[in-house]
């Protein structure tokens, strides 16, 4: 890797540019360019890509990959404080990113008292006082740091620098809040047990009199396997109601967890704003039927119906899962479904060579409530069948859903390329924005892109249906798809 003092003067806008004008003169059919691109890349696409010339300019240059030289030429033009900034803000964002700076950059271990609060280094914070890059209490930024997870070789040191804070009038209540969610304060509990799943660290905030119902902790305790977070909430008299924490163990299947949570008093029969119990939930999650059949032992009631009036049952038929549609009904379930829903759930089951036939015979489209709005619903679970079969019965394409977000939007989030393309075939609007965030589908590919937790989706041929149809991308957005290789 280069290490002459020139590096300092790299700038990321010369090689970009270099990059694009090496492919524009390679595209152009420049021998010399095609020889550049050829050494670097053994099987250059035809016609060369971005991501190919600047591939070749990293190479170049002695680096194996470009995102490797522009982290390099970003790195060198940083001075130590700014690096010590920036390596605490990844403690508490982004732990392999702190690390790789740890490992490259040994004395950012001594870079002040907030990197000795971010890994624990409890000899150098006693006498701590709010204030570093985010102007938090100390005590936020050890058990927020991203080296305090339960896991790390460094929480135990966390722990003790937790308990030292403490010792000396550290609030175990202290919290911060997060612009784009202000109705949310995460405190330092939600931070130990949700966050970074850390027991030890979580047991000795609650000793020291965290509260247990911060309406953060309870809720993304479900989200570790171990359930090691959740038992000691419980112990200190974690209350369920309101948690929503039941439907969000509903969102992985994780049949001890149910069980715990039920045992613990969950009322399977709570009600979300869509009317949704735990029953609904776990069918339209599609857990499995020994799931099913906990929240049915537990007085889950089989019949409740959803604002829009459907049963688990029907949920079940609608998306194909005949298990836990012959379970329900075996428990005696209402089977009674309206002419749509047993037609969504035919064309769900059908065998290709016999879905067109089924989507031609389509019923009446005289729409009963609620199915303008299944149309995202369903999109988002990646059911493409079923949304064929409400399309074929007049349903809007740009029907809207959760966030006010339409189908279209739902599909570029999770990047389900083959519902994106039936969705723009079929007219979808690529300039409607949702009505909770205000953004466009293309919008929301991009934050798919970047965060959506699956990420099982084909996001580069959605980028390219997008761009084909004409979708406008925002400035920060069309940065993430070149570095990507997805545009030029």
């Amino acid at each position: 890797m280069p290490t002459h003092p020139e590096a300092i003067r790299l700038n990321i806008e010369y090689y970009r540019k270099a990059a694009k004008a090496l492919l524009k003169a390679a595209q152009s059919g420049d021998a010399g360019a095609l020889q550049r691109i050829a050494r670097q890349s053994p099987k250059p696409s035809q016609p060369p890509a971005l991501n190919q010339a600047q591939l070749t300019i990293a190479r170049e240059q002695g680096f194996s990959n470009w995102p490797r030289f522009k982290a390099f030429i970003v790195d060198s033009a940083l001075d130590f404080q700014s690096r010590a900034t920036e390596f605490i803000n990844a403690a508490l964002s982004d732990l392999h990113h702190a690390e790789k700076m740890l490992a490259k950059h040994p004395a950012l271990a001594h870079a002040g008292l907030y990197a000795a609060l971010v890994l624990g280094d409890r000899q150098r914070v006693e006498h701590a006082a709010k204030g570093g890059p985010r102007d938090w209490e100390p005590l936020l930024y050890v058990c927020f740091s991203r080296f305090a997870n339960g896991n790390g070789s460094r929480a135990g040191g966390l722990v003790e620098t937790a308990r030292l804070l403490l010792a000396h009038g550290a609030d175990p209540n202290a919290f911060y809040i997060d612009p784009d969610w202000p109705d949310c304060p995460l405190s330092c509990l939600y931070a130990a047990t949700g966050l970074n799943n850390n027991p030890a660290l979580a047991r000795v905030l609650l000793d020291a009199g965290a509260r247990p119902d911060d309406s953060e902790s309870f809720y993304h305790s479900t989200e570790h396997p171990d359930l090691a977070c959740l038992r000691l909430l419980l112990e200190y008299g974690a209350s369920l109601g309101g948690t929503n924490a039941l439907k969000h163990m509903l969102d992985h299947e994780h049949i001890d967890g149910v069980r715990l949570l039920l045992a613990a008093g969950a009322d399977p029969n709570e009600p979300n704003l869509r009317g949704e119990t735990a029953l609904h939930w776990a069918v339209w999650r599609e857990r499995g039927a020994d799931i099913v059949a906990a929240l049915l032992d537990a007085g889950a009631a089989i019949d409740a119906r959803r604002n829009d009036g459907r049963t688990a049952y029907a949920l079940a038929v609608q998306s194909g899962q005949t298990e836990s549609a012959a379970l329900l009904q075996r428990r005696g379930a209402n089977t009674e479904l309206s002419d749509l829903d047993r037609f969504i759930g035919a064309c769900t089951t059908a065998e290709p060579a016999d879905l067109d036939r089924l989507l031609a015979e389509a019923p009446a489209r005289a729409l009963a409530k609620g199915y303008a709005r299944l149309l995202p619903d369903l999109a988002a679970g990646h059911r493409t069948a079923a949304v064929r079969a409400l399309l074929a019965a007049g349903v809007p394409v740009d029907a809207r859903g959760e966030h006010g977000g339409t189908a279209l939007h739902w599909a570029c989030w999770k990047g389900y390329a083959d519902l994106v393309k039936l969705l723009l075939d079929q007219g979808a609007s690529l300039t409607i924005e949702d009505e909770q965030y205000h953004g466009t589908p293309a919008g929301w590919f991009s934050h798919g892109l970047r965060n959506c937790p699956e990420r099982d989706g084909d996001y580069p041929l959605v980028a390219r249906l997008l761009l084909a149809a004409g979708a406008r991308f925002a400035a920060v957005d069309h940065a993430v798809l070149r570095e990507r290789g997805l545009i030029e």
